[in-house]
């Protein structure tokens, strides 16, 4: 190459980079080597979406202004990349080599302009490409993404798309590319967006708990007597207390979410915080519930101090007229240990006050009851992407926090449920690799189920308006952490 070449080629390189900075795209220079045969380069570093840092290219000279590459790595559905011509390669340059084994691709929000053929190769080098997946004949609709999932044991530092069109005419357009199995560990980027920390100097219980009762050894002995039965609800003012008798307050032998169903006490966010608990922590539950073998229970459980206190509770729980239990249940209104931590919660409230009438409690406000950790912080409905949504669920529930929510319409169609407004569901990872993740709703079942057999368990798919209705809580798990399964799975409900 001569020297008057190699000049021409750096100004080339230069203006295309100044003007897609001048246009506002928001990419930058990486400072790191990339093969020449890499001509075309844009980038963004550090991308959670990528899963790490590193550089975004495209082979296409030209860029569309508002439209570069960097807007496929950027968890925004409405915005998108616009490749100039219908045959082109993208490439993801890490700055380290990771094991890749699925992708997902968002279709724009225009119609038509998604490419139906393509191959994603994975190289070392950047010279020698090894075919991981080919895909041909793919249909999104707008906004529509796609999970492709293929078998890869290798970690490649580059991995390319290379579409192929046979019409050679038009655009094409695609949203976001993200790379799946490099498992981002992080939302720090995501949280300017988040809002109510429950955060407190004061107590590590949380900021509902600042300056609450201070316990005395004669609160300690009146939680201690089973005999001492909590206030009754004015939010459900026709139960009263009886015995209800106890066979297995373990049904399923450990503690799972299917345990937990809502009645006629409007504490869905407790129960939804329960559910969580068993689905990440079970052997936790079990730890802080004994059974005294005398139709009595003892909950270990922690003051608005943060000092831990014992609370038991009798075998009487809230029925209607008919002596039909409608505290918190197991299947077939079967007594569980979610109706002992229900009840206990009403005791604690007898004495401290903090929430006397328990129907409309929040989560943040259960959760350290047992765990002793207050914190927690909250994303509010349209203030996430799908896809900044689903890294927030799974990267909080791979880290152990309690993840709850819910939506703020209800009666809207998700899949062949509805959402319920007002009300709290337990998020797990989804069944489904076509969906972003599940909620499961603390009935037990969900409006629009035949016959409830799902136990109450939604599958969110990736439709921007359906995430846009849904709220986050995170809560920390303080005491639970060490009872953390080690493999979180998806939750898959028992036969019942």
């Amino acid at each position: 190459m001569t020297a008057i070449k190699r000049y021409r080629e750096h100004v080339l390189k230069l203006f295309v980079l100044t003007f897609l900075v001048i246009i506002g795209v928001g990419c930058r220079q990486e400072s790191a080597p990339i093969p020449e045969s890499f001509r075309y380069q844009v980038l963004e570093a550090a991308n959670p979406v990528m899963g790490g840092s590193g550089v975004l290219i495209s082979e296409i000279r030209e860029v569309v202004p508002g439209h570069g590459v960097c807007m496929l790595a950027d968890g925004n559905h409405n915005t998108y990349y616009t490749a100039t011509k219908p045959s082109f390669s993208l490439t993801w340059s890490g700055d380290k080599s990771s094991t890749v084994t699925e992708y997902i691709l968002v279709a724009s929000p225009n119609p038509d302009t998604f490419p139906s053929d393509w191959q994603l190769l994975g190289s070392d080098d950047g010279t020698i490409w090894i075919t991981l997946d080919v895909q041909k004949g793919q249909k999104l609709k707008q906004g529509e993404s796609g999970s492709y999932h293929f078998p890869n044991a290798n970690p490649y530092k580059y991995y390319r798309l290379q579409f192929i069109s046979t019409d050679q005419s038009g655009t094409k357009e695609i949203a976001e590319w993200q790379l799946g199995s490099t498992k981002v560990t992080s939302i720090e980027d995501l949280m300017p967006l988040s809002s109510g920390s429950s955060h407190s100097d004061m107590t590590p219980m949380g900021n509902h708990y600042e300056g609450k009762h201070v316990t005395t050894s004669e609160d300690r002995a009146w939680l201690l007597d089973p005999n001492n039965e909590p206030n009754l609800l004015g939010s459900a003012p026709n139960l009263r207390w009886n015995s209800v008798k106890v066979d297995n307050v373990y049904p399923f032998g450990t503690p799972l979410p299917a345990d937990v169903n809502q009645h006629a006490i409007g504490d869905c966010s407790a129960l939804a915080v329960f559910a969580a608990l068993a689905y990440a922590y079970p052997d936790f539950i079990k730890s802080i519930i004994r059974d005294n073998k005398d139709h009595t229970y003892l909950v270990k459980m922690y003051d608005p101090q943060g000092a831990p206190i014992e609370v038991s509770v009798s075998d009487k729980f809230l029925t209607n007229s008919n002596g039909d239990i409608q505290a918190a249940t197991g299947k077939n209104s079967q007594v569980s240990w979610a109706t002992i931590l229900e009840k206990a919660v009403m005791k604690f409230n007898a004495v401290y006050g903090v929430n006397p009438d328990i129907g409309g409690i929040g989560s943040e406000h259960v959760a350290p009851l047992f765990t002793g950790d207050g914190d927690s912080f909250a994303f509010a409905p349209g203030v996430l992407t799908p896809l900044q949504m689903q890294r927030v669920v799974d990267v909080c529930l791979r880290k152990g926090l309690i993840v709850v929510g819910g939506f703020n319409r209800g009666d809207v169609p998700v899949g062949k449920y509805r959402t319920v407004t007002g009300h709290a569901y337990t998020f797990s990872r989804p069944t489904d690799s076509r969906y972003l993740f599940d909620m499961r709703n603390p009935w037990g079942t969900s409006p629009g189920s035949p016959d409830g057999k799902e136990d109450g368990v939604v599958p969110i798919p990736d439709n921007p308006d359906i995430i846009s209705m849904i709220d986050l809580r995170i809560m920390n798990p303080g005491a639970a952490k060490g009872y953390h399964r080690k493999a979180l799975t998806p939750y898959l409900p028992p036969l019942f």
